[in-house]
């Protein structure tokens, strides 16, 4: 009975979601459980993807059980893994159509050719970034080229042919499924006016998500981006091999090096699997790094299954060949157990996981902020914490799409929605990222009654009230006590 005026007079979409959630009349938590199975079988499948490409490519079961522990543990994958978002289905879909495009190329047949259009077709429509795919596969099949290692042409052309057909029938099919007859309507009432306009439409859709995303990645972000102490509204081409040098685990960072060494000294003699995977991550990170948006790994997260993968490929063919292969697998496994150490240091708040590099996690957000490590996922902690402390009354500054007035049911929530002139006595939680980004000098600053533009910073707010630190929420909620 809710109409989309009512929920979001503006047309904000963030309001539509909070509406949509806490205010339709559904349960918030089944909806959001329902909402993350997806991800998370999509999450465990990538897992076994990996063991099972790396036991076959790779001929060593020990090494693919490495390949998948580093999946399976990786703590940004895991934190991306159970959320209702996209990165993930990117990252799986993007896999899957990698292992099946050079099982095609290898030995093609035209029912290869076909699963590698469909599960192409669903990278693309998991997220634009799956655009890259396209010349990632015309790079791949040049260095199938220079290895020898493609098949007959003719088949081969078929075989890229029924790619070409299925991937366009399913994204048509996918499309006109979800897509409701009133939407087409309304959004696209000269296509969809006739049969052969509608078989243009979701050419269309998908044309108008890449020019909104290419304006969005070009021009900058219309929030305040940080890295190292600095803002900046365009980004900065080393911001994501940063955060994945401070995100990804310090035994995995070892692993992936060690393994892009072997794959550079044996290129020849792995087949096509390792470069491959070596390929997509180069082609990838390079794209990344002249976007102008940057805030989060997860914007790169589909490398990591692709690094992970190469690890393994890389160590089974260096086990073949080395003279010391019991040393070498004791060292890996002594790696890979610190991986899955890692892995438990981090639970629950895998968002917020920075290695050792940031030194304390108390200086996290000097590094990196947004989603690296405060995406509002703590709230229902918070309450919890409450509940624990017997708190009566909290005031809340919060970064998330959650909602405070109903997350928190164990104490009475004081919403602030920009810092106020004073803080009452009592408690005080504030996210992290507001608590950051506060030094940006603009995002909070004020107007006094002379009509002057005061700057605002959270250090000297809080101690202007003489707030104590108390605690840390999961990472990303820190809770002081006002006196």
């Amino acid at each position: 009975g809710y109409r989309l005026d009512q929920w979001a007079p503006d047309g904000n979409h963030w309001a539509v979601g909070r509406n949509f959630l806490y205010r339709s009349g559904n349960d918030p938590y089944r909806v959001l459980f329902l909402a993350r199975l997806p991800t998370i079988v999509l999450f465990a499948a990538l897992s076994l993807a990996v063991y099972a490409f790396v036991a076959r490519k790779g001929r060593h079961r020990g090494m693919a059980l490495v390949a998948l522990v580093l999946t399976g543990f990786c703590p940004t994958l895991m934190a991306h893994g159970r959320l209702a978002t996209v990165d993930m289905a990117l990252a799986a879909f993007s896999f899957f159509a990698a292992i099946a495009f050079v099982a095609t190329v290898e030995r093609p047949t035209v029912w290869k050719g076909a699963v590698t259009g469909v599960l192409a077709a669903a990278a693309l429509l998991s997220k634009v970034s799956g655009l890259i795919l396209g010349p990632y596969f015309v790079l791949v099949l040049v260095v199938a080229l220079l290895l020898r290692a493609a098949g007959e042409w003719k088949r081969l052309a078929a075989s890229l042919a029924a790619a070409v057909v299925s991937g366009v029938a399913f994204a048509e099919a996918l499309v006109w499924w979800l897509a409701s007859p009133g939407y087409l309507e309304a959004a696209w009432p000269r296509l969809a006016a006739t049969w052969w306009g509608r078989l243009a439409v979701p050419f269309a859709e998908y044309g108008a998500n890449v020019a909104t995303i290419r304006e969005w990645t070009a021009a900058g972000f219309d929030k305040p981006q940080f890295m190292f102490g600095e803002f900046s509204a365009s980004g900065w081409p080393s911001y994501y091999l940063v955060a994945l040098l401070l995100k990804t685990t310090l035994p995995a960072i070892l692993l992936v090096i060690a393994a892009g060494v072997l794959t550079a000294r044996r290129a020849r003699r792995m087949g096509l699997a390792a470069p491959a995977m070596l390929l997509f991550v180069v082609l990838f990170m390079t794209f990344a790094a002249t976007a102008k948006l940057a805030l989060g790994v997860r914007y790169v997260l589909p490398v990591y299954p692709f690094l992970y993968a190469l690890v393994g490929l890389a160590l089974a063919t260096a086990l073949r060949e080395t003279k010391w292969p019991r040393g070498l697998a004791a060292a890996v496994a002594l790696l890979a157990a610190w991986h899955v150490a890692e892995n438990a240091r981090a639970h629950p708040s895998y968002i917020a996981y920075f290695n050792q590099l940031v030194g304390s996690h108390r200086n996290a957000d000097r590094f990196l902020i947004d989603s690296n490590l405060d995406w509002g996922q703590d709230l229902r902690r918070l309450d919890l914490w409450c509940r624990r402390n017997a708190l009566k009354e909290i005031a809340v500054h919060y970064f998330g799409g959650g909602d405070p007035l109903v997350e928190i049911v164990s104490a009475k929530p004081d919403v602030v929605l920009a810092p106020p002139a004073r803080l009452r006595r009592g408690w005080f939680a504030l996210s992290r990222h507001y608590y950051r980004i506060s030094f940006d000098g603009e995002t909070f600053a004020r107007v006094d009654p002379r009509g002057r533009v005061r700057s605002f910073d959270y250090d000297a707010y809080l101690a202007a009230h003489r707030a104590e630190f108390v605690t840390s929420i999961g990472g990303s909620i820190d809770v002081y006590r006002v006196p």
